[in-house]
């Protein structure tokens, strides 16, 4: 009934005229039509692992076989409740003290090789972690062009972080078919102010969902 009377009412609508002090005029009527998107969603995960990162220390983990469409939105996960289950399991208690951290999004592209290439992103997305947050973090990526086929994504911690304590902790997982980038401090022995980073690939990779507009 509803459809019918749409298209009854519609000629009325769109040639609908208002006289108003003997000056007619024509309603302009904009009809759109909105199409629903569809998302993809690839998730990127494998043999539970994790760690806690400090201030200027960052991961990038690649991505490839991506479904076609735009990438819109990222998901990473923060102080899972994984920590909670480790401690239970071992009998110890991490020394965890959250705090709110904020993050900066980089994107890298990949190269033949599958080493860091030319960045994308360098850090113009930022986010803060609250210190009570648990589980999966979105983020919003619509605003940055992407490879279509790879590239590597992760974040840098940009806010100050406690010496000796595990300030955020990340949900990471070990499988071969990815790599992950991080820096590694190497400090010299004779002189303990001086210190060298070396990009090297990481233990571990990021655990992520990606969402894909189609």
């Amino acid at each position: 009934m509803l459809k019918y009377l749409f298209i009854l009412m519609f000629p009325v609508a769109l040639f609908a005229q208002n006289k108003i002090e003997d000056t007619t005029t024509l309603d302009e009527v904009v009809i759109t039509t909105h199409k629903k998107k569809k998302i993809k969603k690839l998730k990127i995960s494998g043999t539970p692992a994790y760690n806690s990162f400090s201030q200027g220390e960052f991961i990038v983990t690649s991505v490839n076989e991506i479904p076609k469409g735009k990438i819109s939105s990222v998901t990473f996960y923060f102080n899972t409740s994984f920590i909670d289950l480790v401690d239970f399991v071992s009998g110890k208690k991490f020394d965890t003290n959250y705090l709110d951290v904020k993050l900066g999004l980089l994107v890298y592209e990949m190269n033949e090789n599958r080493e860091l290439g030319n960045i994308i992103s360098n850090c113009e997305i930022t986010f803060v972690v609250p210190h009570n947050h648990k589980g999966a973090f979105k983020i919003d990526l619509s605003t940055i062009d992407f490879p279509k086929d790879k590239f590597f994504i992760g974040f840098k911690v940009l806010s100050q972080t406690n010496k000796e304590e595990y300030n955020i902790y990340v949900r990471l997982f070990e499988k071969n078919n990815h790599i992950s980038y991080s820096e590694m401090i190497i400090k010299d022995l004779t002189n303990p102010e001086k210190e060298t980073k070396i990009l090297t690939p990481y233990f571990a990779n990021l655990k992520m969902t990606l969402e894909i507009e189609q």
